[in-house]
């Protein structure tokens, strides 16, 4: 789905000037529109030289997690177990932990690069996908309903915990985290978690572009997309149709072409130049996918009735086209106001604003500021931000973030200059951050 995404690009941006970052003294990533950069990532030149994923011995493993709840048997392609991979060297080697953004599996794009980056820089690499993701929510979520930072980050920890009994083969010198968007924020609570339980006793955390508050982001994103649909949000089903019919058609016509490499949208954004209102619409597009499927199992792993009626049988051959339809005008704030927010007041006894409060930073802003061993990596235009956030996320590593002037949100993960940074954060003898 996220592959025909891109495609898309092809066919729903207009032509409208933007502009494109020239390279600088201090800093050469070629874009500076945050919805491009956001969407594109990183072209092949300007990309950090690493080994071809294929030459890199990643090992695929599943993870029966222990107390598991009873799978419904509509997830029955679930029931394996936990999906997780590990990157090993041959030797004893300090070891990295890494949590995937909102949406994404252990073998993500991002994923890829910090198994193909630190494999290289001599560690072993264990990648996990994130508590949003349909296998963590079905095989690993203690309540199925994603988004408590504290109750995720428990998960994850115990997580990593029953995958480092399965390799006890595995030498490990020390451990260390880290974490993109979402996954970024997860860091800093498992962290915190270690701090008290002593499992691990990480080294060295990063957090790459975490959102201050995951209310306030998932606000923005669902306006990206719905400040951007002709008549509103009432017309999602049918621009979704119309998106996916031209999406479709374009690639059944361009079989030839290799529509997977950024190259391809690279080339394709330089001739069309798109407007933002068409960017932040594709932005808006590929998050909603995410908001959907975790809608759809938080509903029928809980019995809730919010999509699916209460107690309806979903088996392994029930149609699930209409409740698909129906999930997808959903985004994340009706996620966040019907499923998460009473969910939550209900089970904890916990106000709607309290639990707010509780999906941000600053809820564990004295642990931010005085752990020494966690570090940012962030850009000035993250476009997931509100105006002025991204100052109040940097306050909260007092030397130690790095703050790229763009980039948008991950769009320069695999960047030469990115790369260098993160794998010196965890292997240099000091630390070098610097607010640019």
């Amino acid at each position: 789905m996220h592959r025909f995404i891109k495609i898309g690009i092809i066919l729903l941006l207009m032509n409208t000037s933007v502009v494109f970052a020239s390279a600088t003294a201090n800093y050469g990533y070629p874009l500076e529109n945050p919805y491009a950069a956001t969407i594109l990532g990183t072209p092949k030149e300007f990309r950090a030289e690493l080994p071809k994923y294929d030459r890199i011995p990643s090992k695929e493993y599943t993870l029966e997690m222990p107390g598991a709840r009873t799978i419904p048997d509509v997830f029955w392609y679930q029931r394996r177990g936990l999906n997780y991979a590990v990157t090993a060297q041959n030797k004893k080697a300090p070891l990295i932990f890494a949590i995937a953004g909102t949406g994404a599996g252990h073998r993500s794009t991002k994923m890829k690069i910090f198994q193909r980056a630190f494999y290289q820089a001599g560690y072993h690499v264990i990648t996990i996908s994130s508590p949003t993701f349909t296998n963590f929510m079905v095989n690993a979520s203690t309540t199925a309903i994603p988004g408590n930072l504290e109750e995720d980050s428990a998960d994850l920890y115990k997580v990593m915990q029953q995958i480092m009994s399965e390799h006890p083969n595995l030498e490990v010198t020390d451990y260390n985290l880290i974490g993109y968007s979402l996954g970024a924020s997860q860091a800093a609570f498992v962290a915190r978690i270690d701090e008290q339980e002593k499992a691990f006793g990480f080294n060295k955390v990063l957090m790459i572009n975490p959102p201050l508050n995951l209310v306030h982001s998932v606000k923005l994103l669902d306006t990206m997309l719905t400040a951007n649909i002709p008549g509103g949000v009432d017309n999602f089903n049918a621009f979704f149709k119309d998106f996916m019919k031209n999406v479709t058609a374009y690639h059944r016509d361009h079989q030839k072409l290799n529509m997977t490499g950024v190259e391809f949208f690279y080339q394709a954004y330089r001739d069309k130049n798109p407007s933002d209102e068409r960017m932040q619409a594709l932005i808006g597009i590929a998050f909603r996918m995410s908001s959907s499927d975790m809608m759809f199992v938080s509903d029928v792993f809980n019995n809730l009735g919010y999509l699916v009626p209460k107690n309806t049988p979903l088996g392994t051959t029930t149609s699930l086209t209409e409740y698909s339809k129906a999930s997808r005008r959903l985004g994340f704030s009706d996620y966040v106001e019907e499923i998460y927010l009473p969910y939550f007041t209900k089970t904890t006894g916990t106000s709607r604003e309290e639990l707010i409060a509780q999906s941000s930073l600053l809820a564990i802003k004295d642990y931010l500021q005085q752990s020494d061993k966690i570090g940012l990596m962030h850009n000035e235009n993250d476009p997931i931000l509100r105006k002025g956030e991204i100052d109040t996320i940097k306050s909260l590593f007092p030397g130690r973030a790095m703050v790229y002037p763009y980039g948008g949100h991950c769009g320069n993960m695999e960047y030469k200059d990115n790369v260098a940074y993160m794998v010196n954060f965890f292997s240099g003898s000091e630390f070098s951050g610097s607010n640019k």
